[in-house]
C-alpha cells in the first residue's frame, strides 16, 4: 500500500516562489513522505546512529524538511572514528550538493530505547554520506529555520517530528522523563553527543544536576517493572511532538505516563 504525508503541494510551492514567498529549493521539493518501508531494530540501547536533516525555508522563516537517519543500519568501524566522520561534515557542502535551503547535524547520538519498529520511507533506499548509510525516517518542522541551522535548535520547546514508528524499552530499564509545567510527560529516547562528548548513556544517572530547566519543568527518572512503547504516527492529528534538552537528548510525548511517579 502507497500511503503518501503531504506538506506542501507542488503547485501550490511554485506559485509561492513566483511570487517571491517561497525559496526555490521548496518550490522544487515536494516535502511528503511515500513509498513505505517497514523496519525493525533490536537490542540498540546505547548503540550509536546519526541523522541529518535536509531542511526547506518557508515564508514564515520556519524551516520543514526530511530526516535521514542510519538507525538499523551497520557501520563500517568503531563508534569513535564513526563520531569523528559525522563531526567533519561540512553544511554548506551537503546544502549545495542536495538542493537544500539549510543542513541539521543531530548527533553523534546513542539510542536510549531498547528496539524500534516502525516506517522508513522512500523504499528504504540509502544516501550514503561520509561512509553513514541513512534512511528517510521522518519530517521535522521548526519554528526558526535560521537559527536552526546556526546550531541553536529550541530547547524546552514542543517540537512537530512526523514519523511512523514505535520505541520499545524493556522492563528493568530506567526512563528518564521530562515533565513540562502543565504536567505533560516526555520520555528520552535517544541522547546527543553533540554539544556534551561526556553525555553519555553511562552518565544518565547525573543528567538533573547538569540540566537547567525552565520555571515548573523537572526532570524524573523511573525504573520500569514492565515494558514499555512510544508510538507515532506520521499523519496523526494532532501531530506527534518531541522536546529537546540543553544537550540536545531527544524525548517524546508520553500520553500514557502520570505526572507523578
Amino acid at each position: 500500500m502507497k500511503i503518501k504525508t503531504i506538506m506542501a503541494v507542488k503547485a501550490t510551492a511554485l506559485a509561492l516562489a513566483l511570487l517571491g514567498g517561497m525559496t526555490p529549493a521548496l518550490a522544487e521539493q515536494e516535502v511528503g513522505l511515500k513509498d513505505p518501508c517497514p523496519i525493525t531494530i533490536e537490542n540498540w540501547r546505547g548503540k550509536a546512529f546519526y541523522e541529518i536533516l535536509f531542511m526547506n525555508r518557508l515564508p514564515n522563516g520556519s524551516g520543514v524538511g526530511y530526516y535521514y537517519n542510519s538507525l538499523g543500519n551497520d557501520l563500517e568501524a568503531p563508534n569513535d572514528v564513526m563520531d569523528a566522520r559525522f563531526r567533519a561534515l561540512n553544511g554548506d557542502a551537503l546544502k549545495k550538493e542536495y538542493g537544500s535551503d539549510g543542513v541539521l547535524f543531530n548527533g553523534p547520538r546513542r539510542l536510549v530505547a531498547n528496539g524500534i519498529t516502525g516506517m522508513a520511507w522512500d523504499g528504504c533506499k540509502e544516501r550514503v554520506i561520509a561512509t553513514i548509510p541513512l534512511r528517510v525516517l521522518g519530517i521535522f518542522e521548526t519554528p526558526d529555520l535560521s537559527k536552526a541551522v546556526a546550531g541553536s535548535l529550541p530547547s524546552y520547546k514542543v517540537l512537530v517530528s512526523k514519523r511512523s514508528n514505535t520505541f520499545t524499552f524493556n522492563a528493568g530499564e530506567t526512563v528518564y522523563e521530562l515533565v513540562t509545567d502543565e504536567g505533560a510527560v516526555y520520555t528520552m529516547f535517544s541522547l546527543s553527543l553533540k554539544i556534551d562528548p561526556n553525555n553519555t548513556i553511562e552518565n544518565l544517572p547525573t543528567l538533573g544536576e547538569r540540566l537547567t530547566l525552565p520555571k515548573g519543568w523537572s526532570l524524573r527518572s523511573r525504573k520500569l517493572d514492565q515494558d514499555m512503547t512510544l508510538t507515532s504516527v506520521a499523519d496523526s492529528n494532532p501531530p506527534n511532538t518531541i522536546v529537546l534538552d540543553q544537550f540536545e537528548g531527544n524525548y517524546q510525548y508520553n500520553a500514557a505516563a502520570s505526572a507523578k511517579k
